[in-house]
């Protein structure tokens, strides 16, 4: 079984968090909500070069002052349908772009605020994420 470091991001825009919508059908977790973030290259580049990076890729817009928050793991299908074990290394961030454009294989993108949070079915490590973080 392969597996591979994930680096994700919580990121917020004037009490808004960014969520993320997966098409139909595209592994990891299809048709579930999730904050942006994908695989960091650990051999070429540091953690935060990784998640700049793929938010630059997810959505279009620049990251600054990233915090660590907390990691998991998880056992899912790709998007090729292989089981892989997933490393989450998960950060927080702040942007001052209002304008997202969704990349790679998230097919939606949306500001939410804090409080609605509460209204979306999260893949699994998104939702534990949350609830630890007393989000949802």
């Amino acid at each position: 079984m392969k597996t591979r470091i994930v680096v994700v991001a919580i990121i917020e825009n004037k009490d808004k968090i960014l969520i993320g919508k997966k098409a139909k059908g595209v592994g990891p977790y299809p048709d579930l909500w999730q904050i942006p973030g994908g695989g960091a290259n650990i051999e070429t580049e540091s953690l935060e070069e990784a998640i700049k990076r793929e938010i630059r890729e997810e959505a279009g817009i620049e990251v600054f002052n990233i915090k660590p928050v907390s990691f998991d793991e998880d056992y899912t299908k790709n998007k090729q349908n292989e089981m892989v074990h997933y490393i989450f290394l998960q950060f927080h961030a702040f942007t001052k772009e209002d304008k997202i454009t969704p990349g790679d294989d998230i097919e939606h993108l949306e500001w939410i605020k804090k409080s609605e949070l509460n209204k979306y079915q999260y893949c699994p490590p998104l939702g534990k994420l949350f609830k630890k973080l007393n989000l949802i």
